[in-house]
């Protein structure tokens, strides 16, 4: 027997308001977000948590943000995406060694910097005494050092701004995933 009309119209409208208030609490969070991050000095490591860990890629998640590092072509590439506003970006500026690209995931992480590109198509990060920072003049009101992404083959290598206790098991899983390659004829 079929439910009355009265019943299927109740269940509609309790599921309309479901997904109306669903809509709204996340409209709220955003716009929560998008007011305070000015006030936020830096995001902290704690609030990402680690959504996956497979053959060739890892994702890490906070909110409707996520940070994401997979095998691309000969390196690896780091990107974010914001599943809210529909919107993807890249970390690194290509392709890059694993070490490099997870620990552009690591600053995007921890300090909420990304890295900058010199005239030569290099990809960098200044640290100071407070951590890195993105320097957009050729002589910084601070002194910093200029660190090179490419600089670096393995998370041992990684300055110590970046907690790499959060990345080495990305590390040790994804270095281990080679591309298999037939065996000769």
């Amino acid at each position: 027997m079929r439910t009355p009309a009265f019943g299927r119209a109740w269940t509609r409208i309790r599921r309309s308001a479901v997904e109306m208030a669903s809509h709204v609490s996340t409209a709220l969070r955003t716009s929560f977000d998008r007011l305070t991050t000015p006030f936020r000095t830096r995001p902290t490591a704690r609030a990402w948590n680690r959504a996956w860990l497979v053959r060739g890629e890892v994702r890490w998640q906070r909110g409707s943000e996520s940070v994401e590092c997979f095998r691309f072509a000969d390196g690896y590439v780091a990107t974010v995406a914001y599943a809210d506003r529909d919107v993807t970006w890249q970390l690194t500026a290509g392709p890059s060694t694993l070490a490099g690209a997870l620990f552009t995931a690591g600053l995007y992480m921890q300090h909420g910097v990304t890295p900058q590109i010199d005239p030569d198509g290099r990809m960098f990060v200044a640290i100071g005494d407070d951590g890195p920072t993105q320097v957009f003049e050729e002589t910084a009101s601070i002194p910093v050092e200029y660190v090179y992404i490419d600089a670096f083959r393995t998370i041992e290598e990684l300055p110590d701004c970046v907690d790499v206790d959060e990345l080495d098991p990305a590390y040790r899983r994804l270095s281990q995933d080679r591309p298999r390659e037939l065996p000769p004829g």
